[in-house]
């Protein structure tokens, strides 16, 4: 849900997942692994890309 409401207020998906990645000290590496699967799966179902 907070995936899709950032895409709809125009945050790029480069900030969405430089976001879930600067967690990582906090909520640990496997929680923002999973993290990291939901919102590529939500850039998968609105065919959001990310540029390397």
């Amino acid at each position: 849900m907070h995936t899709n409401v950032g895409l709809n207020i125009g945050l790029k998906p480069e900030g969405i997942v430089g976001a879930v990645i600067h967690l990582i000290p906090y909520a640990g590496f496997p929680r923002v692994l999973n993290a990291l699967r939901v919102v590529k799966r939500v850039f998968d179902e609105r065919k959001v890309s990310v540029e390397k």
